[in-house]
């Protein structure tokens, strides 16, 4: 049984992968406001990617945060990753609107200028290929988020000591 999960799950991820590789990229123009989050309700994780040009996140690196969760990304991957996400099914199942409230289910959303689409997890009772697209598209949220570096300000006034200190 764990190889045939296996191996759907191999082949889910290439095959989203693949159609990574040949996207033709959502224009991002410089200063839009497009924000991806991927939320799951199990383990109350989010996973959010923003156009490193959002005129909201500008400074993100540059104070504490409570959670490191955002990540901010090139114009042009975000315009790749709008564009993955649609030719896997994204907008066949958004629903404009905004997101569920946290811990409730988990959701994958799109934000893009002040617009926001939302796709909910479905239900076991939803038909298998929605089931099955909300699964790749969690894959690929976690395609392009996990590549993207992150800065975390910290405030430690004791660690310059470190490089100080005589042995």
């Amino acid at each position: 049984m764990k190889t045939i999960f296996r191996t759907l799950l191999t082949g889910i991820f290439l095959m989203v992968v693949t159609n990574c590789a040949s996207t033709p990229a959502v224009p991002v123009p410089s200063g839009s406001r497009v924000i991806v989050r991927l939320y799951d309700a199990r383990g109350q994780i989010e996973l959010a990617l923003a156009n490193e040009t959002h005129p909201g996140f500008q400074e993100v690196y540059s104070h504490a945060r409570a959670d490191a969760s955002l990540k901010l990304a090139p114009d042009e991957l975000m315009g790749q990753l709008l564009a993955s996400l649609d030719l896997n099914g994204f907008n066949v199942y958004a629903l404009p609107g905004a997101t569920p409230q946290k811990g409730a289910v988990s959701y994958l959303s799109v934000e893009h200028d002040g617009e926001q689409t939302v796709f909910e997890e479905p239900p076991r009772s939803a038909s298998i290929e929605k089931r099955r697209t909300f699964t790749q598209l969690k894959l690929l949220m976690a395609h392009y988020y996990t590549p993207v570096g992150s800065l975390q300000f910290i405030q430690n006034p004791e660690g310059g000591d470190i490089f100080e200190s005589s042995p």
